[in-house]
């Protein structure tokens, strides 16, 4: 099959293997029990040879493993309920003792943040909060040294993007495991693995699904890397279940022309909002001034993303939960990746877990608006948000 993404993208994890059955859409399987008429043969897939219990395997969740697999480039994926308890594999996967260092982002998604905090704290283990779009950043590691290191592709919600591969080679140095939370510019947008990563993450709630109908996680690498976290997976059952997974599977079925479109939206919607005088500052890694922009061209590949944030001039938290009240398009929601436009209050939502200390040090301020950009027109998209800018600031 090509290797082509929008061929992959269609008919990656269409067929079961062992099976001669092709059906287009492939069925839900909803079945958490199946029997064998032969001992062998049950014997065998209690060991994960067939289907025999979904919490060891599940056609679904397999079909869909096969399909991210191939988005990404890479030899294995093992998905999960969310994309949270992807995160905690592959935190409990590395097998950390007291003593030891991770590494994350200083600037990233707040619930991450408490999650490592939480799980460092029960074992014992350092976390150090970095900036990791900061030239000095793979220095700090290699001095560091750390066992884990995750970083996210773009972070949430600053939409900063560091150079993943410089990162690589600093992991590599100190035999450190890197860990990408890819989830903001999906496969389509960034692979990666292919960059150096040990682990590509993803919350498939957002993009890869694209409706907003189905929590998922999802966690691609080497197969002899996703070992250990498949055969906790089998002990802890995070399991996707098969609605999920059949869901999933179908955004991605449409993943790189949704992408596409919200990639060219999003850099129309930035250009917009950074022409009015009411928006102080817009954070979109496609615009020239961005401090990553050139990193970004680097990193991403097929457009920028489809997220965008901006800072309302003089806004204070009142004056932006006004402008949630005020849209009229968009939709106020703490999620992105729909087809349709969902605007959030970065501090009260993704950010909402940080203290505000570590909001200040990551410069999360009270003014910043984070949107997930959608398939309507753009130009409606832009109006929509100035609009509610205009609504919201009047005195």
């Amino acid at each position: 099959m090509s290797k082509k993404r929008k061929t992959v993208a269609v008919h990656a994890g269409a067929q079961l293997t062992g099976s001669k059955s092709q059906p287009v859409v492939p069925p839900i399987h909803v079945s958490a029990v199946s029997f064998f008429d032969n001992s062998d043969e049950l014997d065998a897939a209690l060991d994960g040879k067939d289907y025999v219990y979904s919490r060891i395997a599940a056609p679904n969740a397999a079909l869909l493993e096969e399909a991210v697999a191939a988005l990404e480039g890479a030899e294995a994926c093992v998905v999960y309920a969310s994309g949270m308890a992807a995160l905690r594999a592959v935190f409990e996967a590395q097998n950390l003792k007291a003593g030891d260092v991770v590494v994350m982002s200083a600037d990233g998604y707040g619930v991450t943040r408490l999650l490592f905090k939480n799980l460092a704290e029960r074992a014992r283990v350092r976390v150090e909060a970095l900036i990791l779009t900061d030239a000095t950043a793979p220095e700090r590691i290699v001095a560091l040294r750390p066992k884990l290191v995750l970083a996210e592709s773009i972070t949430n919600p600053l939409l900063r993007v560091p150079d993943i591969r410089a990162l690589a080679r600093a992991c590599r140095e100190v035999g450190a495991a890197l860990a990408v939370d890819a989830t903001f510019p999906s496969p389509h947008v960034q692979r990666a693995c292919e960059l150096g990563a040990d682990y590509a993450i993803h919350s498939t709630t957002k993009w890869l699904n694209g409706h907003s109908d189905a929590l998922g996680g999802s966690v691609s690498g080497t197969r002899e890397k996703l070992a250990p976290l498949r055969s906790a997976r089998l002990l802890s059952g995070d399991v996707l279940g098969p609605f999920e997974a059949w869901l999933t599977l179908r955004g991605v079925r449409t993943l790189p022309v949704r992408m596409k479109a919200h990639c060219e939206h999003a850099a129309h919607v930035a250009k917009r909002l950074s022409e009015s005088p009411l928006v102080e500052r817009v954070h979109y890694p496609g615009l020239p001034g961005h401090p990553d922009h050139a990193v970004a061209r680097q990193v991403l590949e097929g457009g920028f993303g489809g997220m965008v944030a901006f800072d309302i001039r003089g806004a204070g938290r009142p004056d932006c939960f006004r402008f949630l009240e005020a849209v009229k398009l968009a939709r106020a929601a703490p999620s992105l990746g729909d087809v349709c436009t969902l605007v959030m209050h970065a501090a009260s939502a993704s950010a909402r877990r940080m203290t505000p200390e570590e909001r200040q040090a990551a410069g999360i301020g009270e003014s910043l608006i984070r949107v997930s950009v959608g398939l309507e027109d753009p130009d409606d998209i832009a109006d929509d948000l100035l609009a509610a800018v205009a609504e919201a600031m009047k005195r």
